[in-house]
């Protein structure tokens, strides 16, 4: 149950992964433009004002009904963030060589940093399709690029990023036939104090430890500035292109 009501006279500003810290900025950046109609989605209620918020487990079910009930509010999405992810939980962290693969480490990694934003981005096509001029952010990583890989290791979190990448190609290539107004972006935040980043504050340099607040702002500039090519972007916070 949504626990607001979204009118339709604005466009759908729609965060996906809500909990995150870089959601919680977006959410808050966009609560406060007269723009926007701001849609929470995530695990857990979103108690920001003038959010309204929707619960899922992230299932295709569950994504599609969800999708269903934002559509009945407003069909039009001027903005479409996807911050799911995850590096290292309880029990499992970034493998330093190959020894280290777990499998089932492995495949929760995937899930949630390939599968499940492609699961978002499925539920949402109907309404990219039928939308403006929809801009679309999945967040990705620097460490997903081939060409850029330098020092090996962090197998399954590299692996899940670069097939994510792949995947938004895919999608932009897809968007362009149906929509020509949409424009994807894969977006490197670069390292963000948050809890995912945490455990491995130590080792960044002086002043490229960035607040959510920053990276949200950073990004809600590229999506505003990005311009509809038919072309997957994908850009670091300072907007500079990553080579894949």
């Amino acid at each position: 149950m949504a626990r607001s009501l979204v009118t339709k006279e604005r466009r759908l500003a729609i965060v996906v992964g809500s909990g995150g810290a870089i959601a919680q900025s977006l959410l808050k950046l966009w609560s406060k433009s007269a723009e926007y109609d701001v849609v929470a989605v995530g695990r857990a209620h979103c108690h920001i004002s003038h959010v309204c918020s929707f619960t899922t487990d992230y299932s295709e079910v569950s994504l599609a009904e969800v999708a269903e009930s934002i559509a009945s509010r407003g069909t039009n999405i001027g903005r479409l963030v996807i911050t799911n992810g995850v590096l290292s939980g309880a029990d499992f962290g970034p493998e330093r060589k190959v020894a280290d693969i777990d499998a089932a480490a492995w495949q929760h990694v995937m899930n949630v940093n390939a599968l499940t934003p492609m699961l978002v981005l499925a539920s949402f096509w109907p309404l990219i399709r039928k939308s403006d001029r929809p801009r679309i952010a999945a967040l990705t990583a620097r460490v997903g690029s081939l060409s850029d890989n330098g020092l090996g290791g962090w197998y399954s979190y590299r692996a899940s990023k670069a097939a994510l990448n792949m995947m938004l190609k895919c999608a932009a290539i897809e968007a362009k036939r149906v929509n020509k107004n949409a424009k994807l972006i894969a977006y490197h935040p670069g390292t963000v104090d948050s809890p995912l980043s945490k455990p491995f504050q130590r080792s960044v340099p002086e002043r490229k430890l960035f607040t959510p607040d920053f990276t949200a702002e950073k990004l809600e500039h590229l999506m505003a500035t990005a311009v509809a090519d038919g072309e997957l972007s994908y850009l670091d916070w300072a907007g500079e292109t990553i080579d894949w």
